[in-house]
């Protein structure tokens, strides 16, 4: 486990961030005490783009009736009560 300060991890935050998602398990220590630890999160799950374009292009047709099924799902949901926020 590699050990960093507290100043040294907001110094460097995205490269830090980077060596967690690469799989790297960091402690954060405070004047030599360990405060905190990253590590990279469990059951998270990421595809490549090359994966994305290979799974949409293997899910099957839209047939002629989907656009019809949106319509009368978004009548029986109704309008969002307020715009998103910014």
């Amino acid at each position: 486990m590699v050990r960093l300060t507290a100043t040294d991890v907001a110094r460097r935050f995205s490269s830090v961030m980077n060596q967690v998602d690469a799989g790297e398990e960091i402690e954060i220590v405070r004047n030599g005490v360990p405060i905190a630890e990253l590590r990279p999160a469990t059951g998270r799950r990421t595809i490549s783009a090359q994966r994305w374009r290979e799974l949409l292009a293997s899910a099957p047709a839209v047939d002629d009736d989907f656009a019809s099924d949106v319509t009368r799902a978004r009548a029986q949901v109704g309008p969002p009560d307020s715009a998103w926020p910014s």
